[in-house]
């Protein structure tokens, strides 16, 4: 039963392929879950089924049902389909209605971005040589890092700055709209790549590896959706940097991978395979075992939740694996993390809306016209089963202001889009 999701995303990336004939942004998110189920087939052939690495029960033998399985399969293709609407291949241009609240929005981001290096910098390097085990053992036992610190010494502006520095995350599709379709010098636009990698830095001070992974899923993400537009220019900065750039990454990865999980039973190898393909066997296993009576909200609506509940994920999860009787922060696809809080009605429920929100951003078939703002809510949306192949990605209240951004951006596109239209008819009946 292990091998369905293989071979369900194997033919599903396919049928994406051979229907657009290019490797647009359904047959990029498909093909993760070929990678993701492919590394769960190996993780379970392997025996690597541990609590340390991930995985929830120590010797958990899994019988996984049909039930889950189609489930996991069906919720998950939901939320891929609405982006095979997106024609990379087909695309003409990007247009920006609000050009001076992008230009705005663009030097807030920059600030935060100098926010972030300011705060972070002077502690990476020191990190790098430290030991990463002990770090992240210290973040995981509640120890704030340095420049958590530094922060709180920080002007209340500066320090609210900070904590939502995830929204320079948006930066990347700035970059490539400025690049790309302004053309502007690379000499303007690289400070945007810059800051766009601040939530990464943030990440290494707690030898985290969740950021770099998510920058590069939606790196590649950009990549794929501007493949049309990119300048020779671009293509030339890109396969120059490539190189040292993915070195160093796979160098961080790897050396905070290895000093985690070196002197477990399985090895660095089989953990990282824990750590890349879990989430199948743990979507099974939170089907069989969770707790139909709990429901939670703090994960799908956590600036709601805090407004109101004074409640965050964070601070409840301790309280809820003590609940439903396991450890419920592990990796469990998006969908997983939905049915999890909000049980198997609701996980299908929130996977409609997902796919209803994305084919109104995305507007129609084949559309060949973007305005910046809907790229922007694109990128927002496509992070979540991009990213969906370990969990949920917008669960603090510092992540959820991406989208909080990005669709204030959209709805002011498209109520300037309806007053120009208002006055273009005014004109016309004059």
């Amino acid at each position: 039963m292990h091998f369905i999701p293989l071979i369900y995303f194997s033919c599903l990336t396919y049928y994406f392929w051979q229907k657009h004939k290019t490797f647009d942004v359904a047959v990029y998110i498909s093909m993760l879950y070929v990678i993701t189920s492919f590394c769960g087939v190996l993780m379970v052939m392997g025996g690597f089924l541990s609590s340390e690495g991930g995985v929830l029960i120590d010797g958990w033998e899994p019988e996984f049902d049909i039930k889950p399985t189609i489930l996991y399969c069906g919720l998950i293709t939901l939320t891929i389909l609405p982006f095979s609407f997106v024609r990379p291949e087909k695309l003409e241009d990007i247009t920006n209605v609000h050009r001076y609240i992008i230009y705005a929005f663009t030097f807030f981001v920059l600030l935060q971005g100098g926010v972030m290096y300011f705060l972070v910098g002077e502690f990476v390097s020191d990190l790098l040589n430290g030991d990463f085990r002990f770090i992240k053992e210290a973040h995981y036992a509640g120890d704030i890092s340095p420049a958590d610190v530094k922060m709180l010494t920080m002007p209340l502006p500066i320090q609210i700055m900070y904590l939502l520095s995830s929204i320079t995350l948006l930066a990347l599709p700035l970059f490539f709209y400025y690049s790309c379709i302004e053309k502007r010098s690379l000499w303007l636009t690289l400070p945007l790549l810059a800051v766009s990698i601040s939530p990464i830095l943030r990440g290494v001070v707690v030898a985290d590896r969740t950021e770099i992974i998510h920058y590069g899923l939606m790196f590649f993400f950009c990549l794929v959706f501007f493949q049309k537009v990119i300048t020779r220019k671009i293509r030339k900065f890109f396969l120059i940097c490539s190189i040292p750039t993915i070195a160093i990454g796979l160098i961080y990865f790897l050396a905070v991978s290895t000093s985690r999980f070196e002197d477990q039973d399985e090895g660095a190898e089989g953990s990282l395979l824990e750590y890349a393909g879990q989430s199948y066997a743990n979507f099974c296993y939170f089907y069989e075992h969770h707790n139909s009576e709990l429901y939670y909200i703090e994960r799908e609506l956590p600036i709601t939740s805090y407004f109101l509940f004074k409640s965050q994920y964070t601070e409840t999860k301790e309280e809820r694996s003590a609940k439903e009787g396991f450890f419920i922060g592990v990796f469990a696809s998006h969908v997983g993390s939905w049915m999890l809080d909000t049980g198997l009605i609701g996980s299908v429920v929130i996977s409609v809306l997902f796919a209803m929100i994305c084919c109104l951003v995305i507007h129609r078939y084949n559309r060949t016209k973007f305005d910046i703002a809907d790229v922007m809510m694109l990128y927002v949306l496509g992070a979540i089963p991009t990213f969906g192949i370990f969990y949920y990605r917008y669960y603090t209240i510092a992540t959820a202001f991406i989208y909080v951004a990005a669709g204030v951006l959209f709805l002011c596109s498209k109520i300037v889009f309806i007053w120009e239209k208002d006055k273009i008819e005014n004109t016309t009946l004059a």
